[in-house]
């Protein structure tokens, strides 16, 4: 019977071990955790973002550099499919007012046990936990070394692919330790950098104390020529959420290069600087400037203190000014926060180094699936369906070798 020999049992490990041994392909899964899916478990915890259901046309652009090669993928494997897919677990899904796609009343924890069972219910899989990947044992690569509690254990593997994730939250087995292995392939590859993550700035003490993750909503954010309408969170270090995770890998760059970059945000984008000029423009009376803020444009409290800590005095009570600042409020960004705590990862192997199946071109026997591939994606579902879709595309690919060797 074929066999294959799947390394890492992630979202895109775990998919591809379902649709392999539903074709009738015997899979031995190896990962360095007690059980699969970690990070999974943990990012679904309170909201499992399985997809987005927006156009296909603006999907793939969500890919960036690498939207034509995923356009290639979503068009066998798509959000429409995962969601089919979800239907098979008996796990229904629904589209959110933001357009993104949930299971209706599953947890993370739910649709991961169902997924396993029908795994497990071929017999055709055997789990290997708490099996840590720690290379080649030659460059041939079809000796797979691993490292348990108890040995060190030499797999040989005629296929073989891989799943192991990028280098973020290190708790759920993602930690990039890998990726030396793949350096001694001769493989192109790139050091990971945190991707969908946040930034410092250097608030005043008084900011730090009243900020406590306090929310931006209905903000337009723009870096150099890109804007988006968004929300974001300002903590005591600095800045995250969707919006900036959105921008993430520009920003980062912009750091790297410059150690500081600039965002603006738009506090108030349904208005123009000419209604925002006229409201300001009525007699203040006995209202302090908070309190006219509060009542003439709604501007809360943690908008206030963002204003004050940004402006100068003089800028915040000239109206003039503070009404051109409500529309394009620049923030100075001054640092990236740790890769650990970052959703995702940049970096890894080329994505010049693998073919429209997922397979090394140079070691055709390998397939790699997931963050471990030099690609980049916003929050929002993204992430996610392209680590289904590129499990989907290589499964196919190997159970076509396996059937038709």
């Amino acid at each position: 019977m074929n066999k294959v020999t799947i390394i890492g049992a992630g979202p895109a490990g775990l998919y591809s071990a379902y649709l392999l041994t539903k074709n009738g392909i015997k899979v031995d899964i190896y990962d360095a955790m007690s059980g699969p899916c970690k990070k999974f478990l943990i990012a679904g915890s309170s909201g499992l973002n399985l997809t987005h259901s927006e156009p296909i046309d603006k999907f793939i652009q969500r890919y960036g550099k690498d939207a034509n090669f995923f356009a290639a993928l979503l068009e066998s494997f798509n959000a429409e499919n995962l969601r089919q897919w979800c239907q098979q677990l008996e796990v229904e899904t629904f589209v959110g007012s933001s357009g993104r796609v949930f299971p209706t009343t599953m947890t993370a924890a739910q649709m991961l046990k169902s997924w396993r069972e029908e795994i497990e219910n071929t017999t055709l899989a055997t789990f290997h936990f708490n099996h840590q990947f720690i290379g080649f044992q030659d460059k041939n690569s079809k000796k797979l070394l691993f490292k348990s509690e108890t040995e060190e254990r030499v797999i040989d593997s005629e296929n073989s692919l891989f799943a192991l994730g990028g280098a973020s939250w290190k708790k759920t087995g993602s930690d990039g330790s890998w990726l030396n292995s793949f350096k001694e392939l001769e493989l192109s590859t790139r050091d990971f950098l945190p991707m969908n993550c946040g930034f410092t700035r250097s608030w005043s003490t008084k900011f730090q104390t009243d900020v406590d993750n306090s929310p931006l909503k209905n903000i337009v954010i723009s870096f150099k020529d890109r804007s988006i309408r968004t929300e974001c969170m300002l903590t005591p270090y600095g800045i995250e959420g969707t919006g900036i995770y959105a921008l993430s890998n520009e920003i980062r760059d912009e750091i790297i290069s410059k150690q500081r970059a600039q965002i603006q945000i738009d506090l108030r984008p349904d208005l123009s600087l000419e209604e925002i000029y006229k409201r300001l423009s009525k007699a203040r009376g006995k209202n302090s400037i908070s309190n006219f803020l509060r009542k003439s444009l709604k501007i809360n409290k943690t908008e206030i203190n963002l204003l004050r800590d940004i402006l100068s005095k003089e800028e915040f009570e000239d109206l003039k000014t503070l009404g051109i600042k409500l529309k394009a409020l620049p923030i100075e960004l001054n640092g990236i926060r740790p890769m650990d705590e970052a959703i995702s990862t940049s970096g890894g192997i080329s994505m010049d180094e693998i073919n429209q199946q997922l397979q090394l071109k140079k070691y055709p026997h390998l397939w790699i699936c997931g963050e471990m591939l030099d690609w980049d994606a916003p929050t929002g579902g993204y992430l996610l369906q392209a680590c289904f879709s590129m499990a989907h595309r290589a499964s196919l690919s190997i159970i076509a070798k396996c059937h038709n060797p």
